[in-house]
């Protein structure tokens, strides 16, 4: 959108922020360090924002040495080209997030416990890369510190959700970013950028006509947030950027379908008991087309001495017999409780000819027979699984059931440099636009875990930092300095508030900020003696079907138990481990159960 002498301003800030993810909250965060004033809009209704750091675990990559932390990311690019001094910046600041961590939050950061080795132990400096977090794992509290350093801060930072950004308002002579045209209240609002707009809208991964541009692919399920729609890419392009990275992505191969939005079970190729057998995964003819067994890596998988992302089929199934159904049954492994919720989805038929015709899987019978012949041979041709991994179909009835390939992010958007400043056509900067999170990041192909939360901790500061500079408008952005002078419409949607809860002589109070809503798990204890008998839900944003579902069931355990320390609720382990430490923080406070 180009700047015109009549264009009307409903209000002026230093810094808008496009994206209330992980990275956008950095962003935000430093800039108002910086006595700055922030707009914060991200398209998603409150309690939805956060992009894909919401569903984060919270671990970040790190490194010690310089030199061979580059060395390592250099491996995982090729024989893609880089940018030597963004690649050079990223690896620096990688190796101060930890004083970073703790000099912003007053949190020591500490090896994770997360993987067991590098995520690529095979190339040279592996052992350089240190995978380390300031909370705990896959329970929201990452991102609740994040979202908290931006509720911090909201006498300088206003936040508008549900705010779609529709436009970048831009010099049509300079190129300069003036402002950005938002959708807000059902009216769009012209808001002016003095010093820097910044882009962290995440990826494109909702967008399935950018899914098959892009990647070429097309029945994918995302499993992160459902709001990454790629109008970063869209406002990258109309301010005449170079996009980079578009092809790349990342997941964790297969989840359920249920031809849903947002399918269950994203991590079933990691669970080896389900895959130990007579059981195998059908491409869309029925034939297969990996190793049930691999070393998954974000979705890569090795392939003829390198390791590439799973080749797209549009209907694959899991397909076993009846020994591997009652196997599977049976289950004991740490899976288990899982597995037995994903066979529960299985169709059934007497003959491999009518499973076949069930799931449109005409090669199915003769894959079978392949698979029986691997069997007896003691190798897996194929796919090389291993020998004692597979046991021949025995007679019917057989089972299917319905999987995906899923989508966790895309890595693709426009072009950056060392200082998350975009880069046009030309490879010009283009003045006062920025850029960070999975939007845009370094990553020319293969994933690194922890790298995508490290990026968003450095470039969300840079860029930040960066917008926050005072810089010389060519233009004047004469309008009211906040949209608290422009009309009750314009106001900040976030309010800081402290809520209080009465307590009679046997109550107390837990608080823990595990779960994946937005507020903290509060909960009020009743006790009597060494006995607990009440517990009640004071604050909570869980999703209902999820979380929500599973705070009654706990609460029972608990009571019949008298114990905090039950069992978490299968697919609901964030919401579980909240309420867990909320109630376990409740009898700490009464200091006599526990």
């Amino acid at each position: 959108m180009n700047y015109s002498a009549d264009l009307k301003w409903d209000a002026k800030y230093d810094v808008v922020v496009i994206g209330f993810g992980g990275a956008g909250a950095t962003a935000a965060r430093y800039a108002a360090k910086q006595d700055r004033k922030v707009l914060l809009v991200d398209a998603a209704p409150e309690g939805s924002e956060g992009g894909n750091t919401r569903f984060a675990a919270g671990a970040f990559a790190t490194a010690v040495d310089v030199d061979k932390a580059k060395d390592y990311y250099l491996q995982s690019f090729a024989p893609f080209d880089h940018d030597e001094a963004t690649l050079n910046s990223f690896v620096y600041e990688l190796t101060q997030l930890t004083t970073y961590a703790e000099a912003d939050f007053g949190l020591k950061a500490h090896q994770s416990g997360m993987h067991k080795r590098p995520e690529y132990y095979e190339f040279d400096h592996a052992d350089a890369m240190i995978h380390q977090s300031m909370t705990t794992l896959y329970d929201g509290s990452f991102w609740k510190l994040l979202r908290q350093g931006v509720y911090d801060q909201l006498d300088k930072i206003d936040v508008w959700y549900d705010s779609p950004a529709q436009h970048l308002i831009q010099d049509p002579q300079t190129k300069t970013i003036l402002g950005v045209q938002i959708e807000h209240q059902g009216q769009l609002r012209n808001i002016a950028a003095k010093n820097g707009v910044v882009m962290s809208s995440g990826g494109y991964e909702n967008n399935p006509e950018m899914v098959q541009t892009f990647l070429g692919r097309g029945a994918l399920a995302p499993i992160g947030t459902l709001y990454n729609q790629g109008k970063g890419i869209d406002l990258a392009v109309e301010a005449g950027a170079r996009l980079w990275h578009m092809a790349n992505f990342d997941s964790h191969a297969f989840s359920l379908n249920e031809g849903r939005a947002h399918e269950q079970f994203a991590y079933m190729i990691q669970w080896k008991s389900l895959f130990t057998g007579s059981v195998f995964i059908a491409g869309d003819d029925g034939t297969r087309y990996l190793n049930e067994q691999c070393e998954d890596r974000h979705g890569f998988q090795y392939n003829h001495g390198d390791y590439v992302m799973l080749p797209n089929q549009n209907h694959p199934h899991i397909v076993m017999d009846q020994a591997e159904y009652d196997q599977l049954q049976q289950d004991t492994s740490p899976k288990a409780d899982q597995i037995k919720q994903v066979i529960s989805y299985a169709v059934k038929a007497d003959t491999l000819a009518d499973l076949a015709d069930k799931i449109k899987a005409p090669r199915l019978a003769q894959a079978v027979a392949d698979f029986n012949f691997f069997s007896a041979q003691g190798r897996d041709y194929v796919a090389d699984r291993p020998a004692e991994t597979i046991r021949q179909f025995g007679d019917g009835p057989y089972y299917a059931i319905a999987i995906r390939h899923n989508i966790l992010h895309t890595h693709g958007g426009a072009r950056r440099n060392g200082q998350c400043e975009v880069l046009d056509l030309a490879g010009n900067v283009i003045p006062h636009l920025y850029e960070a999170g999975e939007l845009g990041d370094p990553f020319a192909t293969k994933y690194i875990g922890g790298s995508s939360v490290a990026d968003l901790l450095i470039s969300g500061r840079l860029a930040g930092l960066n917008a926050a500079k005072p810089k010389s408008a060519a233009i004047d952005l004469d309008a009211v300095t906040s949209p608290s002078l422009a009309g009750e419409a314009l106001r900040s949607d976030a309010q800081a508030t402290t809520p209080t809860f009465e307590t009679a002589a046997n109550q107390y109070i837990g608080v823990a900020n595990q779960g994946m809503g937005d507020l903290p798990i509060t909960v009020r204890v009743t006790v009597d003696g060494d006995q607990m008998t009440d517990i009640e839900t004071m604050q909570a944003a869980e999703t209902p079907t999820i979380g929500g579902a599973a705070m009654p069931k706990l609460r029972a355990a608990m009571l019949k138990a008298n114990t905090y320390d039950v069992d978490v609720i299968s697919g609901a382990s964030a919401t579980s481990k909240g309420y867990r430490n909320a109630v376990k923080d409740a009898l700490k406070q009464a200091k006599k159960l526990g």
